[in-house]
């Protein structure tokens, strides 16, 4: 018998592949019942709609992306360890790369999605300024100006490199495009 994150994943694996193929605003629930051989009340099981099955648990948390930084920031410049937080993510996604290029270009092609994976910069970015602006210097005024800039430069460079990796027929990984991205960009060390 499935466990429920094998029957989650598999669920998952193809409403992906249509969604990828045909479109996500094209294929509906129905759709993804049928290609996967089970009700629609099994489907709501497992999902509540279908901008869960792209986003499930895959976009990590603002909590999830302030830790990862903070564990780079103790010996680094804010930028440096704003690339190395970024590069963790990208190993994780290069873990599972098929899975990860298929979501990337659902929610990069459908503006729906795009805006609801925006709305998690945005949330990233609440909590990750004020590491930031911590490290630079607190008490100068444009601290937190100086990190926002930073942070939203991070946020580009890394959708930059998911964007063309997963658009691309490329076998680089997406921690090297994370890094060779990241190198076009040349931040003083604050």
């Amino acid at each position: 018998m499935k466990t429920r994150q094998a029957v989650t994943e598999a669920l998952a694996d193809t409403a992906l592949e249509l969604f990828d193929t045909a479109g996500f605003d094209k294929v509906t629930v129905a759709d993804i019942v049928a290609a996967a051989g089970i009700s629609q009340r099994s489907f709501f099981r497992y999902f509540s709609n279908k901008e869960d099955v792209v986003f499930g648990d895959r976009i990590p948390t603002a909590e999830e992306v302030r830790d990862e930084l903070r564990r780079h920031l103790g010996g680094s410049p804010a930028w440096d360890a704003l690339r190395a937080t970024f590069q963790a993510a990208a190993h994780q996604m290069d873990a599972d790369s098929g899975r990860w290029k298929r979501a990337t270009r659902v929610i990069c092609h459908t503006p729906g999605l795009r805006a609801r994976y925006l709305e998690k910069h945005l949330a990233w970015t609440e909590a990750v300024v004020p590491e930031i602006a911590s490290r630079i210097d607190p008490d100068r005024p444009d601290a937190e100006l100086k990190a926002q800039t930073m942070l939203n430069t991070a946020l580009g460079c890394f959708d930059v490199a998911i964007m063309r990796w997963a658009d691309s027929g490329t076998d680089q990984s997406l921690a090297a495009l994370v890094d060779e991205v990241f190198g076009f960009v040349q931040i003083p060390h604050t």
